[in-house]
């Protein structure tokens, strides 16, 4: 009867192993640099403000849904408040104005927060 044949060990001379480490720092490097180029190609890419709006609605439009159908009955209620109370108009438009200012602000600022950080000169105060 014959023996099942047992599979030897795989031995790495100490050439193999150079040559595997080589390999993978070759690997890693080309992986690095693709990330770089894909960040960016993303970041820096030249586009029209009308289309990278489009792209970006297309790309969340399940969660844009919602806010969608948000702002038409926020929309369809504050329309039936003025017309039933326009000495309220100014009143509401003043608070909304200041709304979207803050909401314009934070904007600004996360997206400084964001540029700092791709950039590398961005600082905690925490650290």
């Amino acid at each position: 009867m014959a023996e099942p044949l047992k599979k030897q060990p795989l031995l790495i001379s100490a050439d193999e192993n150079k040559d595997h480490e080589f390999t993978l720092s070759k690997n890693i490097a080309i992986l690095v640099r693709l990330k770089n180029e894909n960040i960016t190609r993303n970041t820096q890419e030249v586009t029209d403000i009308t289309s990278a709006l489009i792209d970006l609605k297309w790309m969340n439009r399940r969660e844009i849904f919602p806010w969608r159908a948000k702002e038409e009955v926020y929309g369809a209620v504050l329309e039936e408040i003025l017309s039933h109370h326009p000495k309220l108009k100014e009143q509401i438009l003043k608070r909304l104005e200041g709304h979207y200012q803050r909401l314009k602000e934070q904007e600004a600022q996360t997206l400084s927060m964001t540029r700092g950080l791709a950039e590398k000169t961005w600082k905690s105060s925490t650290l």
